[in-house]
């Protein structure tokens, strides 16, 4: 597997929850027993794969929602978002891609790949262009090293 980003920028928390609701509809959510992993650094638990719905083609394999109001900010230098990791697996025929369903990728010689979306406040977004995500890179090295 490999990893990639990219960020979605949402004008307010509505429209953040309207997202998550889209992905979880086409999503499983964890980690099958034989995929548990852990390791250093790891800050969610893994979840049990629930794959009731055999039409979905992505896998979330980690959350970190720090619009939570339980979330402490002060280490970050006041950053805030929502951090998912989605797999997705495929085969290519002649050129072509197409995903696969979850429940079939252990049947097909899929390809993997974990992409990691942030979703930022619009408002945010700005301070961010204007150095608070390097306030916070600076904070997070500092408690982390």
């Amino acid at each position: 597997t490999d990893l990639v980003r990219c960020t979605v920028i949402a004008e307010d928390l509505r429209q953040v929850n309207a997202l998550m609701a889209l992905l979880e509809a086409r999503s499983v959510v964890g980690l099958t027993g034989a995929e548990k992993r852990g390791g250093e650094g790891d800050e969610a638990p893994m979840l049990e794969l629930d794959n009731s719905d055999g039409d979905r083609i992505l896998r979330i394999t980690a959350i970190k929602n720090r619009f939570d109001e339980s979330y402490d900010d002060s280490k970050t230098g006041g950053y805030r978002d929502l951090s998912l990791n989605i797999e997705v697996g495929w085969t290519m025929q002649e050129g072509l891609v197409s995903f696969e369903k979850v429940r079939d990728w252990g049947l097909l010689e899929c390809q993997r790949h974990i992409c990691e979306i942030q979703v930022r406040l619009q408002s945010q977004h700005h301070e961010i262009v204007n150095g608070l995500h390097t306030r916070y890179v600076e904070l997070r090295n500092q408690y982390n090293g």
